[in-house]
């Protein structure tokens, strides 16, 4: 869990600051995200009216699946995001807290810690490329038999789409619907 004690800055007047730095391996997000090493990252807390503001720094190596020739793509995901953090219990009495707020609002745990784990989670996958590459030179492979190009050539010719319809056999229904012209 990546996770920050903020106790005693929810006894501290609003704009108390802290800061802490965290490396954390996540057995659960390094299966689900292919991560291939640690969360590297820094977090500065700041006391707001009605809880804490995480300013959240980090960075994150993944493994994902190369959009062209579907072998190993590794990206480096790095990105800065800020999220407030509700409490869940007084801190003074250590009654349930009634602050009016939407379901998905995150919230500060009843041990007063807050779990960045999540919040990382799905900023990585957001941050992440959308059709990630092996390398920028990708050869990707072969339409006719599936062969890795990167590797090996297979012999046959592949259309570039400079001769044929534009949109195929749906370009063809379109011409025909058209009035000659």
């Amino acid at each position: 869990m990546i996770g920050v004690h903020v106790a005693q800055l929810l006894k501290a007047p609003v704009g108390a600051t802290r800061s802490d730095e965290f490396s954390e391996d996540e057995p659960e997000l390094r299966t689900e995200l292919g991560l291939r090493g640690p969360i590297v990252g820094s977090v500065k807390v700041t006391r707001t009216t009605h809880g804490i503001l995480a300013d959240v720094q980090y960075r994150a190596e993944v493994t994902q699946e190369c959009g062209r020739c579907l072998g190993e793509a590794e990206n480096v995901v790095e990105n800065r995001f800020r999220q407030e953090f509700l409490p869940t219990t007084n801190i003074q009495t250590g009654l349930p807290e009634s602050i009016p707020a939407d379901p998905d609002e995150p919230r500060i745990g009843e041990d007063h810690i807050i779990d960045l784990s999540e919040t990382i989670r799905q900023d990585i996958v957001l941050e992440q490329p959308l059709r990630p590459l092996c390398r920028p030179d990708c050869a990707g492979l072969c339409e006719v038999c599936g062969t890795d190009l990167n590797r090996t050539t297979c012999g046959h010719v592949v259309h570039d789409g400079e001769d044929e319809q534009p949109l195929g056999r749906l370009g063809e229904l379109l011409k025909s619907k058209l009035p000659p012209t």
